[in-house]
């Protein structure tokens, strides 16, 4: 029997963190429903918040309040047997963080990643996260990257070598940008021969229009699909041909040797003037 995992794009209303929870369980049932082999759900960053008046977060919600909303989508993951990937803040020992979290089939938060490269907006409100944690799945073993982090070569590379066999990609990346989006995402996916599933974003935030366009790749960092700027969607895929290497065979000078050799030994020649 087939697994299938899904991008999923949506807006949100800022700042409301229980009728943004209700809009995912809707979409976890509808997915499901149309959908009854699908296993994995990734949604955008701070999904459940939005990305405008940050500041405010700490003056209205707590962590209790949060774990509150997230426990309701996790019972749902439970009864639909889907695992779910959704961006909140979250209360670290440091202080408040831009974290996803990871929501199994048992009803539980399994994973929390906090983002570890904070935009410049974000660095008032947010403290970066310190862990790059892999995750177990029943499908493999997921890393994690929101937004801004996908933009690091070094940090898929580092989740790669901690044996990650897919990574997860939630933004909320603007239409200003979406040609580095897919840079970003794609290159990522071709540079560690590893499969992406990318959940961003629509609507606005604030001035900024979001770009949308998720997408899930294979180890090529070919996208096998993707969506547009304006609607809400959702991308699935068949985890089986995604988790494939059988591409990769062949495919120029990277055996498994030599990938092995360019990752763990360094040629640097210096030269005297």
């Amino acid at each position: 029997m087939a697994k299938y995992a899904a991008a999923v794009q949506m807006d949100c209303i800022t700042g409301d963190l229980k009728e943004n929870t209700e809009h995912v369980i809707g979409l976890l049932e509808k997915m499901k429903k149309e959908e009854p082999e699908l296993i994995l759900a990734v949604f955008p960053e701070m999904v459940l918040y939005g990305y405008e008046r940050l500041y405010e977060i700490s003056q209205k919600y707590g962590q209790n309040e949060i774990e509150s909303c997230l426990n309701r989508i996790a019972q749902k993951c439970k009864s639909l047997q889907i695992n779910a990937v959704a961006g909140a803040p979250y209360y670290g020992k440091k202080g408040l963080e831009n974290a996803l979290y990871y929501l199994n089939t048992r009803g539980k938060v399994q994973h929390v990643y906090s983002k570890i490269h904070l935009i410049e907006m974000e660095r008032s409100v947010f403290v970066p996260g310190d862990a790059y944690g892999v995750c177990s799945t029943d499908f493999g073993k997921a890393g994690f990257l929101i937004c801004w982090d996908s933009a690091f070569a070094k940090t898929a590379e580092t989740y790669v070598r901690a044996g990650a066999d897919f990574l997860i990609v939630s933004a909320a990346w603007e239409r200003a940008y979406e040609r580095q989006w897919e840079l970003a995402v794609c290159g990522r996916s071709f540079d560690n021969d590893i499969p992406i599933i990318a959940a961003n974003r629509i609507g606005k935030s604030g001035e900024q229009e979001l770009a949308g366009h998720s997408m899930i790749t294979d180890c090529m960092g070919n996208t096998i699909e993707a969506g547009t700027a304006e609607e809400e969607a959702y991308l699935i895929a068949d985890l089986q041909q995604i988790l494939s290497k059988e591409k990769r065979k062949g495919f120029g000078s990277q055996t498994e040797e030599q990938k092995e050799e360019a990752c763990f030994q360094e040629n640097i020649r210096t030269y005297a003037m």
